[in-house]
């Protein structure tokens, strides 16, 4: 029997978030996406050439998640996302057999 294939690294469903001077989250793609929307949404002068051509934030936080890991909010003052892979710990008696 072999071991199954890892899904790749891109298509993980959440990912960790990171904002200059407050702790990391952990984002389901969902909620990155709503994060990224409300921050096109607060600083319009994000949106260049390339996410313009997108006709919805919706549209421009997926063309971001699916093509880069940061946006430069102002100078000196980045947000970074990267994807991660979350799994749930066994518990310690997980495994074992009674006796």
């Amino acid at each position: 029997m072999s071991d199954p294939q890892p899904e790749p690294l891109r298509a993980a469903n959440h990912y960790v978030l990171l904002i200059p001077g407050l702790p990391e989250q952990f984002l389901s793609s969902e909620e990155l996406q709503e994060f990224l929307v409300r921050l096109l949404q607060e600083h319009p002068q994000l949106v260049d050439a390339d996410l313009a051509r997108y006709p919805t934030p919706q549209a421009q936080a997926q063309r971001l998640i699916d093509t880069t890991c940061e946006l430069e909010v102002s100078p000196g003052e980045t947000v970074q996302w990267h994807p991660v892979r979350l799994s749930k710990r066994r518990s310690a008696s997980s495994g074992q057999s009674s006796t």
